[in-house]
């Protein structure tokens, strides 16, 4: 239960908030060990609450914790924090006076779960981070202390969608055993294990169909993600050994789910690719492995082309839908022995062992061509799906990831310059800079665009949920036409402008522009209130300078308060603290509001809350697209709205789709919608000639009536 000192202070800051009454707060370790406590002199006192908290007999039915009667006419409330899969992360206990809590477990559970609930997430995100670095090294030991906890001549994890067998036999077994066993049982095991999602024991049995009894005995039980079974676990005996037991069953469950730990932190939940920290340590294992005088290996970098593209005309599920898609795609055509994994957004990657560069072209073309078919018809609009892929090799020699990975993306990025949909490989610095010089860098566009004023402002617009009155909102994003007339959206700028300085200049260029439009109309806004919230880069939050030009900017606008906000992603505040805190509280005295988006994906979430003058939170838009199906989101959801009520903060629900998305997000508190079903991003001067359409329909009780014709007037 490792975090930061800041972390437990913003923590029993919130407690205190939701439960004024209490007046001791102790965090503590899945160990028992004291993290932090309101009152270091009196920690003691909690001793008896944390013994009792980690003696499993006392849990109850209900709520995950226990009420004990202290001295001093107080008493204490402790609660277990746990994973998804039940494993502890942490004890919190509580005291209050008896007077006022009047022994009632349930009500003070209710008062304080949404801080909790925060802890929780938090808790179980520094767990994964800390298991990825040698996630799939421990969960190949997992069947090897299977067989040695439970008397197994073999073990095994099948996770059948991953394409992952991993197979353990015990020492002095017989060569081959584990493909005896596997190839005569995986199958039924499988089956038994999605279809009745419990442990099997099965000391006699005979497979479906055949009626001669197996030479094993067997025990299996399912390994879970948070919805469904992905796999299972299982161990085998010889017929002629001992029976398996209830207490070999329990034992294997325990397992059970510390692979699923260790296979939540180690492959992407959306495509069951392998994560980027997986990957790495992966590779580096099969070097390890492998010794030295092996041949070289070639890393493909895959890049979807213009997923932005998708996403703007037909909706963020859909570009889900893509990446799912080109994920499952390479699966099928990867070879044995190669590694794959999602590096994030719309970016994979491949090594394949034992493969000279040429090779390793000749497959990325295989894929590229492969992948040419997904393209559909969706509507009236095409969807179309093509990949960009840079190759390049990591050597025997100069086993160094890094800078294959760097050569690999930078030959993905010629190929999305020269064009796209096609296989550009790196077989050098002095090579390849050679080959690029008749070719100008996205950088280069961007720089381009900047001094010729050609990038363009659209705003996609913000909306209440619920039906009670509101101004409109609008988000303004910034769209560069490249040079094949295709719009990239402000991520794909902000990762060509390696440069800081470009960055910024990118940021101030789109402050002054949105400032001087907006304020050319303050008459009209008069009469229509609406806020318009710009982004802004980590480069400039950085910059004390930028910050200056602001405040002198919105003091000469004369623009109406409330009118202008600034977003900028959580993890980026982070680093910032310090510096942008001041500012803010500047600015926000002459009416400028500020947003923290992604939030709830980072660390320390509401340690930012305490510490930035911001009066809204963009929840994370993975917590958004899954809201239908995960309670894991669901829950995150409905805390953080509970939190921000408590803060005095509006909460604003990105990525929603569909209708289904935004009626879940309504009943779980969220205050404002954005996304495909609320409306697309038009040209921000065609936003501001329609404000009273806009204003009409935000303080419309029928917003989301169909009848009210909505989808089109927003041109969702």
């Amino acid at each position: 239960m490792a975090a930061p000192l800041e972390t437990w202070t913003s923590y029993a800051q919130l407690l205190a908030r939701l439960s004024p009454s209490i007046s001791h707060i102790l965090f503590a370790s899945a160990d028992g060990a004291s993290c932090w406590s309101s009152d270091p002199a009196n920690a003691s006192r909690s001793r008896t609450a944390l013994s009792l908290l980690l003696d499993s007999r006392s849990r109850p039915s209900e709520i995950d914790g226990l009420v004990e009667a202290g001295d001093g006419g107080e008493s204490r409330y402790g609660f277990r924090i746990r994973g998804a899969l039940g494993e502890l992360l942490g004890l919190v206990v509580v005291s209050l006076p008896e007077t006022e809590a009047r022994l009632d477990l349930r009500a003070v559970h209710l008062a304080i779960k949404p801080a909790l609930d925060c802890l929780q997430s938090e808790l179980a995100a520094r767990a994964a981070a800390q298991a990825a670095t040698h996630g799939l090294e421990s969960l190949g030991q997992i069947p090897a202390l299977a067989n040695d906890q439970l008397a197994g001549v073999v073990a095994a994890i099948l996770l059948p969608d991953r394409n992952l067998t991993i197979c353990r036999k015990r020492s002095g077994q017989p060569a081959g055993i584990e493909s005896e066993v596997l190839a005569q049982m995986h199958r039924h095991l499988m089956t038994r294990a999605q279809l009745h999602g419990r442990t099997l024991v099965a000391n006699r049995f005979a497979l479906d169909g055949i009626n001669a009894a197996m030479p094993y005995k067997a025990l299996s039980t399912p390994i879970r993600d948070e919805t469904r079974v992905i796999g299972a676990l299982a161990v085998f005996r010889a017929d002629t050994d001992g029976d398996f037991q209830l207490r070999d069953a329990e034992a294997l469950e325990l397992l059970a789910r510390k692979a699923a730990e260790i296979i939540r932190s180690s492959f992407d939940p959306a495509t069951g690719l392998l994560t980027a920290a997986a990957f790495e340590s992966q590779t580096a294992a099969q070097f390890a492995a492998q010794g030295s005088g092996v041949s070289p290996h070639g890393l493909l970098y895959v890049d979807i082309d213009q997923l932005n593209v998708v996403n703007e005309n037909h909706g963020m599920h859909v570009g889900d839908e893509v990446i799912r898609a080109v994920a499952n795609l390479m699966s099928r055509r990867v070879r044995e022995g190669s590694l794959l994994a999602r590096l994030g957004g719309d970016r994979f990657c491949m090594l394949v062992p034992g493969c000279g560069i040429e090779p390793a072209a000749r497959i990325a073309e295989e894929l590229r061509s492969a992948a040419i078919p997904l393209s559909a018809a969706r509507g009236d609009k095409p969807l179309l799906v093509s990949l960009s892929i840079g190759v390049a090799r990591l050597g025997d020699r100069d086993r160094c990831l890094a800078d294959a990975m760097a050569g690999a993306e930078l030959a993905c990025r010629t190929a999305k310059e020269r064009g796209r949909n096609r296989v550009e490989v790196f077989y050098g610095i002095e090579r390849n800079s050679a080959a690029n010089r008749s070719t100008p860098s996205l950088a280069a566009q961007a720089g381009a665009a900047l001094a010729t004023e050609s990038f363009e402002l659209l705003a996609q617009p913000i909306l209440p949920l619920s039906s009670a009155p509101a101004d409109p909102r609008f988000e303004i994003l910034l769209r560069m036409r490249a040079a094949d007339g295709t719009r990239l959206g402000f991520e794909k700028l902000a990762g060509a402008a390696a440069s800081q300085d470009l960055a910024r200049s990118i940021d101030r260029w789109v402050t002054e522009q949105a400032i001087e439009r907006l304020a050319a109309c303050r008459h009209l806004l008069r009469q229509h209130p609406a806020k318009f919230s710009l982004n802004l880069s980590a480069a400039s939050l950085a910059d004390g300078e930028f910050w200056r030009m602001l405040e002198d900017l919105v003091r000469k606008s004369r623009i109406e308060p409330g009118t202008l906000g600034f977003e900028f992603p959580e993890e980026a505040a982070s680093a910032h603290l310090r510096t942008i805190a001041p500012f803010m509280c500047r600015l926000r005295e002459q009416g400028v509001s500020f947003a923290l988006d992604n939030f709830g994906r980072g660390l320390g979430s509401l340690a930012h809350l305490n510490s930035l003058p911001v009066s809204c939170i963009k929840i994370d838009g993975s917590f958004s697209r899954d809201l239908l199906d995960n309670p894991k989101s669901q829950s995150m959801v409905l805390a953080i709205a509970k939190l921000a009520s408590v803060f005095g903060l509006d909460t604003v629900a990105g990525h929603v789709e569909t209708d289904a998305i935004r009626a879940r997000a309504a009943q779980l508190g969220v205050d404002f919608g954005q996304g495909f079903f609320i409306g697309k991003p038009l040209a921000l001067d065609d936003v501001i000639h329609d404000l009273p359409l806009y204003a009409c329909f935000a303080t419309s009780t029928g917003l989301f009536d169909p009848s009210v014709g909505k989808t089109a007037a927003f041109g969702g």
